[in-house]
């Protein structure tokens, strides 16, 4: 199908998602009164839109398979692996010198540190001569080890000092961004980053429900680029949908409220 017309249907997909369920209909069941008659003429089966895309609380979003091709709809395997953990945090870079007794005509050599504040949790798990990698603002990269890990202080988190060992473009009163790679041994549970479904309710995926995909609260951890630990919610061998993960968000949403509608 050309992308114009995929663009369209989908388009036409989202409006007439809204048809789902009429003002008249029952607020959070997913059904409109067409649906429910058709559940009571002992045919057992629900009422599906226009658009080829249905929604039915306590089983999840259904699409017919031309419907789900042109979504692109994508599915893929909950794992586990070792996914590393990172402690990112905000750090000053400011200089030091090397040298305290060197004269006004022999300057002192100057090194960069830098520091920053972490919470105290994370900051049990650094030790000094861990790795820091660090990014400014301006797109200057720098590599750093970890020097010394002050206790907490009396605002609450725990300070970090950190030599600087390749200081790309960075100079002394620059704020940049640090991350501590930390090891891991254990595998942990890990869906695709892209599965993630982040709204004012809280943390969610859309996990196959047999024909369907139901939204699924769940709990994360550990990230990195492209995958997220689920310490809660799913369990190795469950499958998730990958994309396009707003748009069952979409069609739930318009079923469930009417499309923005008051009832």
């Amino acid at each position: 199908m050309k992308p114009l017309r995929s663009f369209v249907f989908l388009s036409l997909l989202l409006i007439a998602g809204s048809l789902l369920v009429g003002c008249d209909g029952k607020e959070g069941d997913g059904h409109s009164k067409e649906a429910d008659h058709a559940e009571d003429d002992g045919h057992g089966h629900d009422e599906e839109s226009p658009s080829g895309a249905s929604f039915k609380a306590g089983k999840g979003v259904s699409v017919t398979d031309e419907t789900r091709k042109i979504l692109g709809l994508e599915v893929a395997d909950v794992t586990e692996a070792n996914l590393a953990r990172s402690i990112r945090f905000t750090a000053q870079v400011y200089a030091a010198s090397r040298n305290q007794h060197a004269s006004v005509a022999n300057p002192p050599a100057q090194t960069l540190l830098a520091s920053g504040l972490v919470a105290p949790a994370q900051a049990a798990l650094v030790t000094a001569g861990m790795a820091v990698s660090f990014s400014a603002p301006s797109g200057a990269n720098a590599e750093g080890v970890v020097k010394e890990v002050h206790s907490s202080l009396a605002l609450g988190d725990a300070e970090i000092d950190i030599i600087l060992s390749e200081t790309g473009a960075l100079k002394s009163g620059d704020f940049v961004q640090g991350t501590i790679t930390l090891p891991r041994a254990e595998a942990v549970t890990v869906i695709p980053k892209s599965a993630l479904l982040r709204t004012t309710e809280g943390t969610f995926v859309y996990a196959v429900n047999g024909t369907a995909y139901f939204r699924t609260a769940v709990k994360v951890g550990a990230e990195n680029s492209d995958r997220v630990e689920i310490t809660d919610g799913l369990l190795a061998g469950d499958q998730v949908v990958t994309t396009p993960v707003q748009t069952l968000w979409l069609i739930e949403l318009r079923a469930v409220k009417g499309g923005g509608h008051s009832h």
